[in-house]
């Protein structure tokens, strides 16, 4: 049975990404996306919101765990952050959205990428979830989860090591959830966990095609973010076949005609499909 965060790209063959227009043809060139470490999202708060509902949900027994079992979870959720590294990207399932054109696209005079969400899916070596807002429903998600460090721990009291593999999993799911503010953004989210060094520096050990299937690791770099330095990792958008993952491109409502005329060339030249937004929007 799929669970609400359970993305197919059967249902949503392409994903989109918004953009600033010199960042996407920097995409294009590439066919890569950048993967940025949580902590440079732009709700500072996504994480704490997350791991908060189920500290309450913990902290006030509303499920019957076992004291191991309780401390394995709470251990795994404080070790998320200083063990590892998730380094995440966000799309999104909507192909023409006045607020992601303001808020991420350079308020409208930027781009659009589709995406094929079958490449995410099952040969990029990332987690793809669809991120969930609903309150009643992330606390559902969280008490199943809980449920199911619990099991674990009345199936093997003795296997320690299992019981916080299942913690861990439980606790990385924290990053499917937003408050329900967010929710009209209808995020997709791209993860990909690395491995965090005693001195605080990541390493990326490679991840998995959905076949099993390994695929190579990524080089860890830093750059500039809107909140100061963060790693990041380019995560290539080649499909098996050679052909790039990145399928469209749209022009934003309020791109000038020259920047239009720009862009239109330079896609098109890529093999894109272009359209241009006609959203009525005016800045």
């Amino acid at each position: 049975m799929p669970l609400p965060w359970d993305f197919s790209s059967a249902a949503t063959p392409i994903v989109y990404h918004y953009t600033t227009a010199t960042a996407a043809q920097a995409m294009v060139k590439s066919r890569s996306i950048w993967l940025s470490e949580h902590t440079a999202m732009n709700d500072a708060s996504e994480f704490t919101y997350a791991r908060d509902r189920l500290l309450a949900l913990l902290r006030d027994r509303e499920v019957n765990m076992d004291p191991p079992a309780r401390y394995c979870m709470v251990l795994a959720v404080a070790s998320l952050i200083e063990g590892t590294g998730l380094m995440l990207g966000s799309l999104t399932a909507r192909r023409d959205d006045l607020a992601q054109w303001r808020n991420y696209a350079g308020n409208g005079a930027g781009s659009v990428l589709g995406i094929d969400a079958a490449y995410l899916e099952h040969d990029g070596g990332v987690a793809i979830r669809t991120v969930l807002y609903d309150e009643n429903e992330v606390d559902r998600m969280l008490r199943t989860a809980l449920g199911v460090v619990q099991q674990q721990y009345v199936d093997a009291p003795d296997d320690v090591a299992t019981l916080m593999d299942f913690a861990r999993h439980a606790a990385a799911d924290l990053f499917n959830i937003k408050h329900p503010a967010f929710a009209d953004e209808r995020e997709i989210r791209i993860a990909r966990m690395l491995v965090r060094a005693d001195d605080g520096s990541l390493s990326d050990i490679g991840g998995s095609r959905k076949d099993g299937n390994k695929v190579p690791p990524m080089t860890v770099g830093k750059r500039d973010g809107a909140f100061g330095k963060t790693n990041y990792v380019a995560l290539p958008l080649i499909r098996p076949n050679g052909s790039s993952a990145i399928v469209s491109a749209g022009l934003g409502p309020t791109m000038s005609d020259t920047d239009r005329a720009r862009h239109l060339a330079f896609f098109d030249a890529h093999g894109l499909t272009v359209w241009q937004s006609t959203l009525p929007y005016r800045v």
